[in-house]
């Protein structure tokens, strides 16, 4: 072959390739546009909620369109998006999400595969817009400021906390709520074993008074009489606070809340300075009857229970917790702060509140 061939094969060579990746380069943004999303008639559900978002119109005039958020713009991770996006296309033409009742059943797999890619990113699409150094936190409100401050110092992520500000959180049957999270069942009672209250519960002390037990709070040395339990309960006491008994010292772990009556008939063990709280605390038994049917041996199935609300309630904004993330004495407030962001009720509440505080990384295991 003449140089000049050669010279001519190789333009033309590097011109088709030139074409390619200009074709191709044409193609990834074309495919990027919302029109093109919304093409496929799957896409109307998801388009209708982003439509009715912040992300679509708001005060400052700024819009997230599909690709924003759900195809980072650099790098491996542009590429493997596009890619993986081919499914889709598949999906469409096999008619996998042709009405809505077929979307809605297949919303929490498709929700849990986004929210995976963009945790194993980082959340690089919401970074590409929203940044922690560039927050002004004084013009937050304090849930938020210390939330995004915790957030940075912990190394999370946006999506850890950030579902379901565009596109609608995928249903709980109540079906399935109702058979996995109950409560434990009392009266589930194996002799020699140390008992649990499955709930709050009233319970009365057997020289008077009232002693209310929270759930977990354990009774020993028990005998049952008919459908009443009489056993003996075991705690701590601030002094000057005594109407709350707690699990350990200087743990504020609630055991019980015991009116006056109950509280001149205690028998104190000892007494003990706290450091932590730098007060005195007394160690203290109750002896108390209580309902038959509330009380269990069964402490795995009111773990279970604890971790169950933790990981349905708890993650709707952020990926649920740890109880060894924090002590027991902080999981109070952690609680508190975000429990008007989930429907559990107040028994829950308190529930999941005692299961990770007795859980915490500095309690040994309960």
């Amino acid at each position: 072959m003449s140089k000049t061939k050669k010279i001519i094969t190789a333009l033309c060579l590097m011109g088709l390739g030139a074409g390619a990746l200009w074709g191709t380069q044409v193609v990834m943004h074309e495919t990027g546009t919302p029109e093109f999303c919304v093409s496929c008639h799957s896409m109307s559900h998801p388009q209708q909620e982003w439509e009715g978002s912040s992300h679509f119109a708001n005060a400052k005039g700024i819009r997230a369109e599909c690709a924003d958020c759900h195809v980072p713009q650099e790098g491996w991770h542009y590429v493997k998006a596009k890619f993986i996006a081919l499914k889709d296309i598949w999906y469409e033409m096999q008619g996998k999400l042709d009405s809505k009742e077929k979307y809605e059943e297949h919303r929490a797999e498709m929700a849990q595969r986004v929210w995976n890619d963009m945790k194993a990113t980082d959340s690089e699409t919401c970074r590409s817009c929203h940044s922690f150094d560039a927050m002004e936190l004084s013009a937050q409100t304090k849930l938020a400021k210390q939330t995004h401050i915790d957030a940075k110092a912990n190394g999370q992520t946006c999506i850890d906390c950030h579902k379901g500000i565009v596109h609608f959180l995928p249903e709980v049957h109540a079906d399935q709520t109702t058979a996995k999270s109950g409560a434990p069942k009392g009266g589930m009672i194996t002799e020699n074993t140390t008992l649990y209250a499955t709930e709050m519960v009233k319970a009365q002390g057997a020289k008077g008074g009232e002693v209310r037990l929270m759930p977990f709070a354990e009774v020993t040395e028990w005998q049952a009489q008919g459908d009443q339990i009489h056993g003996t309960l075991h705690g701590w006491q601030q002094v000057g606070a005594e109407s709350v008994v707690y699990l350990d010292l200087g743990k504020r772990i609630t055991v019980a809340l015991v009116d006056e009556d109950a509280r001149s008939n205690a028998q104190v063990l000892q007494t003990k300075h706290d450091d932590v709280t730098d007060s005195e605390w007394k160690e203290v038994t109750f002896a108390v009857n209580v309902a038959k049917e509330k009380m269990s041996s069964d402490l795995t199935a009111l773990n279970q229970y604890g971790n169950h609300l933790n990981q349905t309630n708890c993650s709707g904004c952020h990926a649920a917790i740890g109880a060894d993330h924090y002590t027991a004495n902080q999981w109070i407030g952690v609680v508190n702060s975000m429990k008007d962001r989930t429907s559990m009720t107040k028994d829950e509440v308190r529930a999941v509140t005692i299961y990770l505080q007795r859980n915490a990384k500095d309690m040994k295991a309960k």
